[in-house]
């Protein structure tokens, strides 16, 4: 479940590994066939599933669809907002693990593609390296993020952007002491409405 403060419930992280680990041993899946399947490592998958690592957003939905699941299945994603979003009015959620923080800020409706983001990456926090359909854009408002792509690293300092396949193999780190905060852009399905949609065709 989600939070709009910035301490999460203790056993979420549990349940978030547990709930991944149950998926898999279900399915009958190794964590290497997982891994293979969402393509990043064996190791990263072992993390996640003992609560070592918070998986990002974007790696957390490439797991779900490895288990032919989505990412609703394992944790409340917030609701979709009104087209306009308010920034008096917008909650902030911690993610699933609790690695981060984030506002949803996108909306959906038929045809869209992008889903927009703010992200709060506190200290040390790492997204493993992914790589998947699409595109993303990176905006950093305030801090300095390290980005890796085709294992070229770019520091980005504030009003820096990067925008690459997704395709690329990518990873993302923050490695200074401060939280950083960025807004992501990308075209992979987030938070269920357009795969809810598409049920009910």
């Amino acid at each position: 479940m989600l939070t709009n403060n910035s301490s999460m419930p203790s056993d979420l992280s549990a349940d978030l590994g547990a709930k991944l680990r149950a998926r898999r041993r279900e399915l009958g899946l190794t964590l290497e066939a997982v891994a293979k399947k969402a393509r990043v490592t064996t190791g990263f998958v072992s993390q996640v599933e003992r609560n070592i690592t918070s998986p990002s957003l974007l790696s957390l939905t490439a797991l779900a669809e490895a288990l032919d699941a989505h990412i609703t299945e394992f944790f409340d994603t917030p609701p979709k907002p009104d087209q306009t979003s308010r920034a008096e009015m917008r909650k902030i959620y911690a993610s699933p693990g609790g690695g981060f923080e984030f506002e949803r800020l996108s909306t959906t409706f038929p045809g869209s593609t992008l889903n927009g983001v703010l992200v709060h990456h506190p200290p040390g926090f790492e997204i493993e390296e992914m790589v998947h359909d699409g595109e993303e854009f990176y905006y950093v408002l305030n801090g300095a993020l390290t980005i890796v792509v085709d294992g070229v690293r770019t520091v980005l300092g504030t009003g820096d952007s990067i925008h690459f396949a997704s395709m690329r193999p990518h990873s993302v780190l923050n490695e200074t002491g401060k939280t950083v905060t960025v807004l992501i852009v990308n075209t992979m399905e987030l938070f269920g409405e357009e795969r809810e949609g598409e049920q009910h065709d």
